[in-house]
């Protein structure tokens, strides 16, 4: 111990005497491990830190899918029914809908967050109340039967000021009273993490849910089930199968092609932000390869310098192995301070990437920060780097030979260790080949950027605010298309409002409710996406008019039924004729008759990757003719969206103060969260990428440079001897130039296989794109040959005379 105190105590004092090293290595390690070790804090926080549910890891989501690509397609209550009861993994399944309400207050009414759930949903997750109670079995069998809610604690706190006499006090949610039964502990905010009202799942009308819930085909239901003990994931969605083909061979009619699909609860947190976490933190692992590669260079020259020192020093007597543990300690000072410092780098480098992150990239429940976790990753990669920092230079130095190491003014020990220089050498070639692996997926992830953003959503969201309101009491279709027109004509009189579009849903909503139709000249049933809108829908929101008309004031109820689909239904079924006057029936071939009046351009309407061609076509209604029972409005008005938000309130409140709006923001953020993924990703590779590229030409020059002082002599007498300044330039240039090729061909090679693995990630292009692995190559050795002819430049200028004189 004493002589490891001691150790550190010389290598303080050496780090003061050379100061430029020291804050030359200090300021690449601090960079690399501070990025790496905010990464990391990400990683820790989404994927590592357990959720905060009982057993998470036995809990998952459980969702209907239909199809060949099993696209998710949610349950009907019968259906949920059957999965709880036929399988046998399963020691819970709850009924699940993450939904909201109106919550009447004293001064009108404003949408509260809330989880429809059923009576095994709270101690599947082992959640209890502080006060009261949670609903129970009796209140969760009867529809509409059992008005009862929890609510959260923060609700209680904030809305009814911690009272304690809150049980039993009745809440009017959607116009309907409930009483409060139980009083949620503080942690527990449900699966969504920010819900405040549990009300029970056959309490479903209040929710604007189906009178009869028996029926088969009305699915819009998630469910969440428990493994039982020793039960496996894999296990589970294989029992799940089971009871989907049980399902399918006793309902032949509603529930062909249907099956489960059983998802961790944190890959549906996360979804495509995993890998994209795991995409970054890679990339922060590989510029720390590239900095400790640049910092071992360093220690190279550092022994270099130093070794008449040891050769002195073992002169004298000194053991071999204990200069090696003196070495291997100097190394591990400099990573310890290096670490410090990076973890002021990590903590400012995590401010920015979550404010880079987008809205939703990351669950409400992840909240990384600098703590114990990322404490001891630091120091661990610290640890590792400082042995390697100490123990390579140390073998290397400490097997100098003795009398080269003395002889006097050690010039052949300069071009001793000159003629063992492979080590930094094969350092380039290796940091070159990471940094290229690193580049690469830069560059598919910034192409992939390009060609999402070069989507066209189907619709102009400049100047337009989009917001949801429910309307609770409407529960007539009459009363429902009366409250739509009367704020159409409300907000259409507003100042500055140059377009009211009222729908039952919106593009980039993420959702919208399904069915099929007939084609009766193809024999063909149909899914598609059904959408109610109003008369001003498509020229508010500058949807094109392909064919036909769109729809007018005399497509009322009782006038004929009409429609209008989008471009790709009409290029799939009528490729070489117009669809207009196409009759169409809703459901089957007995279903009700509609004419297709028009046709307009595709619109997405789930997000701007979904391929449209193959994709269920979308078919509008209008309005009049089937009433939405939740609307969701789009505005398009000069009015700065705060001002527009006020004035949509008021005239919603003239027309009925039960009504709440919600959802309010503007169409423009909704189409710029939809590249937030792949922009986050993009901006955090690119900066690595920049990085990876700058310490990769410092590593050459700073190898050029050091051959460069090695062999001064030598070059001086070359040029003395009638060598042209040209040629020895070109050698210097051609040697560093070499060293990069070889790390650009090893480069290459592991990019084709690492980039598969985020094949998945990256849209419009493959894993293997030729511009990506064209210019980037390029751009490299671009860089590469300005880096090597700096020291190659200083080369060709050294003075035969000043040369010849000193010898």
């Amino acid at each position: 111990m004493e002589n490891l105190v001691k150790d550190a105590r010389f290598a303080f004092r050496t780090m003061r005497k050379q100061r430029a090293f020291t804050a030359t290595a200090v300021a690449t390690l601090a960079l690399a491990i501070g990025a790496t070790t905010a990464i990391f804090s990400v990683v820790e926080a989404t994927l590592l830190r357990p959720l905060p549910f009982q057993t998470p890891e036995r809990l998952a989501f459980m969702w209907g899918v239909a199809g060949p690509q099993r696209a998710i397609r949610g349950a009907s209550f019968i259906e949920a029914q059957d999965w709880a009861r036929l399988n046998q993994t399963l020691e819970h399944v709850a009924i699940y809908d993450e939904t909201s309400l109106n919550l009447r207050t004293e001064s009108g009414a404003e949408r509260v967050e809330a989880e429809m759930v059923s009576a095994s949903y709270f101690p599947m997750l082992g959640a209890e109340a502080r006060l009261g109670r949670v609903f129970g079995a009796d209140e969760d069998r009867t529809p509409n039967t059992h008005p009862v809610v929890t609510i959260s604690d923060r609700m209680w706190r904030t809305r009814y000021g911690a009272d304690p006499n809150i049980i039993g006090k009745s809440l009017t949610l959607n116009d309907r009273p409930f009483a409060v039964v139980g009083v949620m502990q503080p942690e527990f905010s449900g699966l969504s993490f920010d819900t405040d009202v549990w009300f029970p799942a056959m309490m479903v009308q209040a929710n604007g849910g189906p009178t009869d819930l028996s029926t088969r085909g009305s699915r819009w239901l998630g469910a969440v089930g428990r493994t039982k003990p020793g039960v496996t994931l894999e296990q589970a969605q294989a029992d799940a199968d089971r009871v989907a083909a049980r399902l399918t061979k006793d309902f032949p009619e509603s529930n062909a092609d249907r099956g489960i699909q059983l998802f961790s609860l944190r890959d549906s947190y996360l979804g495509s932000t995993r890998n994209i976490i795991w995409s970054v933190f890679a990339a922060g692992g590989l510029l720390l390869l590239i900095a400790c590669a640049n910092v071992l260079g360093l220690q190279f020259v550092r022994a270099a310098s130093r070794t008449r020192e040891i050769g002195l020093r073992l002169a004298i007597g000194a053991d071999r192995w204990r200069l090696v543990q003196q070495l291997v300690v100097e190394g591990l000072v400099l990573s310890v301070v290096s670490a410090a410092a990076g973890l002021v780098v990590a903590y400012w480098g995590l401010q920015g990437l979550l404010a880079l992150a987008p809205d939703g990239a990351l669950p409400t429940y992840v909240t990384p920060s600098i703590n114990a976790w990322t404490f001891g990753f630091a120091m661990l990669v610290a640890l590792g780097c400082g042995i390697l920092f100490g123990l390579i230079p140390a073998l290397r130095a400490s097997r100098v030979d003795l009398v080269d190491a003395l002889r006097e003014g050690s010039r052949s020990s300069s071009t001793g260790f000159g003629r063992r220089i492979g080590g930094q050498q094969l350092l380039v070639v290796a940091e070159t080949a990471v940094a290229l692996v690193l580049l690469i997926g830069a560059g598919l992830f910034v192409r992939s950027l390009q060609r999402e953003l070069s989507v066209p959503p189907g619709f102009d969201a400049t100047g337009v605010l989009r917001a949801r309101v429910v309307l609770p009491g409407q529960e007539t279709p009459d009363a429902r298309l009366r409250v739509s027109q009367q704020l159409e004509e409300r907000l259409s009189a507003v100042p500055s409002v140059r377009g009211v579009a009222i729908g039952s849903d919106l593009p980039l909503g993420g959702s919208s409710s399904a069915a099929f139709v007939f084609i009766p000249e193809k024999e063909q049933a149909v899914r598609f996406y059904r959408h109610s809108v109003t008369t001003n829908f498509f020229s508010t929101l500058g949807i094109r008019l392909l064919d036909g008309r769109a729809f007018s004031a005399e497509d009322r109820d009782g006038a004929p039924p009409v429609v209008t689909i989008n471009e790709s239904m009409a290029r799939r079924f009528w490729p070489s004729e117009s669809p207009v006057g196409k009759r169409l029936r809703l459901g089957n071939a007995k279903g009700p008759e509609v004419t297709i009046v028009g046709v307009v351009g595709d619109v997405r309407y789930r997000d701007l990757r979904t391929p449209l061609a193959t994709s269920e076509p979308d078919v509008y209604f209008p309005m009049a003719q089937r009433p939405a029972g939740a609307l969701q409005l789009a505005v398009r008005s000069n009015l700065p969206p705060e001002n527009l938000s006020n004035a949509i309130r008021r005239e919603l409140a003239a027309i009925d103060p039960a009504m709440a709006l919600f959802g309010v923001r503007p169409m423009e953020e909704l189409v710029a969260q939809q590249t937030a993924n792949g922009r986050f990703a993009s901006s955090l590779l690119g900066v690595f990428g920049v990085a990876a590229l700058v310490l990769t030409a410092v590593g050459l020059y700073g190898v050029l440079a050091f051959l460069v002082s090695l062999r001064s002599r030598e070059i001086g007498i070359r040029l003395a001897l009638g060598a042209t300044r040209g040629r020895v330039l070109g050698e210097i240039v051609r040697q560093g130039m070499r060293l990069i090729v070889v790390g650009v061909v090893i480069g290459v090679v592991i990019a084709s296989g690492v980039t598969r693995w985020v094949a998945t990630q990256l849209y419009g292009i493959g894993a293997h794109d030729p511009v990506v692995f064209t210019l980037v190559p390029l751009l490299l050795l671009g860089v590469a040959v300005f880096a090597s002819w700096l020291p190659a430049r200083r080369a060709a200028q050294v003075d035969p005379q000043v040369t010849l004189r000193s010898e």
